[in-house]
């Protein structure tokens, strides 16, 4: 089984290569500026580093997992529905290892490689950790002690990780009843936003059930913005991988001073360059040289993809104080909005459990408003044991009210209703139609 599943790397390399090809050839085509040469050329680089030290890290992998069959409790008979089995529970597991490298900051070290990239397609699912293999043992070790083979779990890892590279691109919209259920580039792109909105949500590998059930599920309602939070901007593949690491900016630049290290390195980026000029067609290297690195996604005129505003309207003012009103409970919370820019907001939230930390998007488009509240350190996330609490807050919005509903997913499905009216200086409510109640 290792032997036939290590032989698939090389058909799979070229079919993700091949659809590579496929959306550039679009986007250039399209004038879609989905690629960015410095960018794509870090991830193939990576690719490469990745490739040539495959053999190695799937031996290590499959050859570690062998190892734990000595350890297991059980002997699970292998047959269509213990195959069907180990897929969801693999997919389980992989919910979970994917969750806590966002939390915990030893995976997020590998992990944020994946997440640095401002753009988003293809070529992002190239974009790991070349170290990042290292733990996949450790992560599944639980299915083969259970009781399930070695080659089950193998086969299905890769299979996971085959999937995921259809995930990366634009070119796709919204699956219609899929969404929720399978993951779906749509749902993928919604996990690389760094949108306050979006951040750590939908960690599911094929599925998307797990997210729903332990309540990281979001569709994609707004525009994504691709990246990391913070500052970090490079395409420098070995920064990429390592500038986390204590003193790494010291030795690269002390590095950089040394005469031979310079040399070295100004004879690989000139030859890079000129490779990447014979790649590319005067028109594409017209295109590409006009596009600029913000953070804007463009518009995707394709049947079926993603369709954006191609000049965004700009949301009015939301800054000031805002008397809430959650029905169900006659809870009268006040909302602060301290700072805008551009459809993000961001401010606080004061109720019966004190004060926490709001942010939200408006889409003044359609006139929605989705504000979620972290209720992490408060009083119910204690007494509930949860590490994570996020109140989530979606409404219309017209003349100076918000009208919706609000829900916390760590808790359920359930729903209140709310309104949110908007107070002059004077701390007494604008005078406003009944609309929206």
């Amino acid at each position: 089984m290792f032997e036939e599943t290590k032989a698939l790397t090389v058909p799979i390399l070229v079919i993700t290569l091949g659809c590579v090809a496929i959306e550039l050839i679009i986007s250039v085509k399209r004038d879609l500026k989905l690629y960015q040469p410095k960018d794509t050329l870090c991830n193939l680089f990576i690719l490469l580093i990745n490739r040539l030290s495959q053999p190695l890290f799937l031996g290590y992998i499959y050859g570690s997992l062998r190892l734990l069959e000595g350890l297991r409790l059980f002997t699970i008979p292998s047959n269509e529905i213990t195959t069907v089995i180990a897929l969801f529970l693999t997919d389980f597991i992989y919910y979970w290892e994917h969750r806590f490298s966002h939390k915990m900051k030893v995976l997020w070290f590998f992990h944020e490689v994946h997440h640095s990239s401002k753009q988003f397609n293809l070529t992002t699912s190239f974009r790991l950790h070349w170290f990042g293999r290292l733990i996949a043992p450790l992560v599944f070790a639980p299915l083969i002690i259970v009781g399930f083979r070695a080659e089950q779990v193998f086969l299905f890892f890769i299979i996971n990780l085959f999937y995921q590279f259809f995930l990366h691109t634009k070119l796709i919209g919204k699956l219609g009843m899929l969404e929720g259920i399978i993951n779906t580039p749509s749902a993928h792109r919604v996990h690389h936003a760094r949108n306050l909105v979006y951040i750590d949500r939908n960690f599911g590998g094929i599925l998307m059930i797990w997210d729903r059930l332990f309540g990281t599920y979001k569709a994609e309602v707004v525009q994504p913005k691709f990246g990391i939070l913070g500052r970090f901007e490079s395409n420098n593949p070995v920064t990429v991988q390592f500038h986390n690491l204590p003193f790494y900016h010291e030795v690269a630049t002390a590095l950089k001073s040394l005469p031979f290290v310079s040399a070295i390195i100004s004879l690989v980026a000139i030859v890079a360059l000129q490779q990447a000029a014979v790649a590319q067609t005067a028109v594409e290297a017209q295109t590409f040289a006009t596009q600029s690195n913000n953070e804007t996604v463009n518009d995707l005129p394709l049947k079926g993809a993603v369709q954006f505003s191609e000049t965004p309207v700009v949301a009015p003012d939301f800054t000031g104080s805002w008397k809430g009103h959650v029905l169900e409970y006659h809870r009268h919370p006040k909302v602060e909005i301290t700072a805008q820019n551009g459809n993000e907001v961001s401010g606080t939230y004061t109720g019966i459990l004190g004060k926490f930390p709001l942010a939200g998007v408006i889409e003044p488009t359609a006139g929605t408003v989705q504000l979620s509240v972290d209720f992490s350190k408060s009083i119910l996330a204690r007494w509930k044991k949860r590490e994570s609490v996020m109140a989530i807050f979606t409404g219309q919005l017209k003349d100076d009210v918000i009208s919706g509903t609000a829900t916390i997913p760590e808790f359920g499905s359930k729903m209140v209703h709310f309104q949110a009216k908007r107070l002059n200086k004077d701390g007494e409510m604008k005078t406003a139609s009944a609309a929206g109640r």
